[in-house]
């Protein structure tokens, strides 16, 4: 599990709901959480405004999302 994928189940949001909250495609959430594709800069930006973190808590210096292991998923 990606730490965007737990940020979003704590707040219990759905994908969808999370892709029209910040103004992209729902099915790139998707792509994004099951790792087809890496999220843009803006995006990022986005994302850690949405959740009210900062970027490097939710992706790696290389843009890549974040895997929580199993311990703290």
């Amino acid at each position: 599990m990606t730490k965007l994928e737990q940020l979003r189940r704590q707040k219990n949001i759905s994908q969808s709901k999370l892709g029209l909250a910040i103004g992209v495609n729902p099915n790139i959430i998707s792509q994004i959480e099951r790792g087809w594709r890496k999220p843009y800069p803006k995006l990022l930006q986005s994302l850690a405004a949405y959740f009210g973190v900062p970027i490097e808590e939710i992706a790696n210096p290389d843009g890549s999302l974040k895997e929580m292991d199993n311990k703290t998923a």
